[in-house]
């Protein structure tokens, strides 16, 4: 029961991140080169004030959802396992011939570079691996943090999320977004922070860009 309440609450933060935003870029009829940044900073803001809310009502502090410094053997290791990684799936994705998720966005280099190697990286992973995956792995084992057979099946649950909202972009893309999403899932639950998580994903999303 404990399992299932978590698991609700996990898809309720979820939708109270994500509905409030693509709500109002239907409202405004943005175009989809300003509703990509919008989201972006709409949807960390609102992860960031779900995160700060639990913290107040909650056991856990504010750093308990990633956002301490991790020691720097977790930030070699998210290097060192990464970029090999990363390289191997832009490859395989190229192959696929997917549209990818910069299909239909006629911005700059930089500005791709910005929202996807940077923006995108800080904003998903604190939304997934600091308030979902946190969220998951903490109202299921008490003391939080305490079970390691719960943190990896946190993750893997929030990982299947990750995976399964990219489907719109194409099968392989969904594959690979949970590939991603469990390698960083394990960064987060290993390190105690956000940040091996934030380099993982940003390794994936620069290889998806220099391999389109």
């Amino acid at each position: 029961m404990r399992a299932i309440r978590a698991l609700a609450l996990t898809l309720l933060l979820f939708l109270a991140v994500y509905a409030p935003a693509s709500a109002i870029v239907a409202i405004l009829r943005l175009q989809l080169a300003a509703a990509v940044p919008f989201v972006m900073l709409f949807t960390f803001l609102m992860a960031c004030l779900l995160i700060r809310l639990l913290a107040s009502r909650g056991r856990e502090r504010v750093a308990d959802y990633g956002f301490r410094l991790p020691a720097l053997r977790h930030v070699v290791s998210a290097v060192i396992v990464s970029v090999p990684i990363s390289i191997i799936i832009a490859l395989l994705l190229a192959r696929a011939h997917e549209p990818g998720p910069l299909a239909g966005l006629d911005l700059s280099p930089w500005l791709i570079a910005l929202y996807f190697a940077v923006g995108a990286p800080v904003q998903e992973e604190v939304i997934f691996r600091g308030l979902l995956q946190t969220t998951l792995a903490n109202r299921v084992t008490r003391p939080p943090s305490s079970g390691v057979a719960s943190g990896v099946a946190a993750l893997l649950l929030v990982a299947l999320l990750f995976g399964a909202i990219h489907i719109v972009v194409g099968p392989y893309t969904a594959v690979a977004a949970f590939l991603l999403g469990a390698i960083a899932g394990e960064f987060r639950r290993r390190s105690g922070s956000l940040i091996p998580a934030v380099i993982c994903h940003a390794f994936f999303n620069l290889g998806a860009i220099l391999w389109p």
